[in-house]
């Protein structure tokens, strides 16, 4: 399931990225669903699904009840995938928070908001990664974190940026040890992340495409 809803600014890249999970499933033989619905976040919707993936959700996008049954549906095996700005949803949810390890902070906006970065594969042996070079280049909306989730317990960095590769001015980047895309294991479910999908481009370049979908195939356990 794509979930899309947004409470805050709204990505062009949104409708693009459903297309091309849309039809990377269908190739796949996966049934890909998508809505801004938070209604369907209950153990009887939830249960029809073996992953949900956050794309580029904005603010505060579910009641309370809602929160509970997809906690449930994490904690119980099922997998949970967000990408771009599923980091600046839900700022004061605890548990989404443990989730993903961190939020989103910022992005550099001086002296370019869009910048071509070199990023770096730190892992490739995992199902997003394998298909990466250890190095290559991408222009994207690179995002800031309110810390690195580096070292934190269960979360494996796949990809960082060397923030060497573009001027950052303002505001601050994070430094050295920069990470951009990761998982993390919450109970029995799993969680992937990454920072990539301001811009289309995303859905169409095959490096970061097939990241996104290999991120879906291991959180799902295709």
């Amino acid at each position: 399931m794509i979930f899309c809803k947004t409470n805050g600014f709204r990505h062009a890249s949104i409708e693009p990225g459903i297309q091309a999970i849309k039809k990377a499933g269908a190739d796949k033989g996966w049934d890909v669903r998508a809505t801004e619905n938070g209604a369907i976040f209950n153990k009887a919707h939830l249960d029809l699904f073996k992953v949900v993936v956050f794309l580029s959700t904005t603010g505060n996008i579910m009641t309370a009840e809602q929160k509970k049954a997809f906690e449930s549906f994490v904690e119980n095996g099922g997998g949970y995938v967000g990408i771009h700005s599923a980091s600046d949803t839900e700022h004061n949810w605890g548990w989404y928070n443990r989730l993903l390890g961190t939020h989103f902070k910022s992005h550099t906006l001086i002296p370019k908001h869009l910048a071509q970065a070199t990023l770096v594969t730190e892992d490739r042996n995992h199902q997003a990664t394998r298909h990466l070079p250890n190095y290559w280049n991408k222009v994207d909306e690179w995002y800031n974190f309110k810390e690195s989730v580096r070292g934190k317990r269960n979360i494996e960095v796949l990809i960082s940026i060397n923030e060497s590769s573009y001027s950052v001015v303002w505001p601050k980047g994070m430094g050295k040890y920069h990470p951009i895309s990761w998982t993390n294991q919450m109970a029995k479910g799993r969680m992937f992340y990454t920072g990539m999908g301001h811009t289309a481009d995303t859905f169409i370049d095959s490096n970061s495409l097939l990241h996104i979908i290999g991120g879906i195939e291991w959180a799902g356990r295709f």
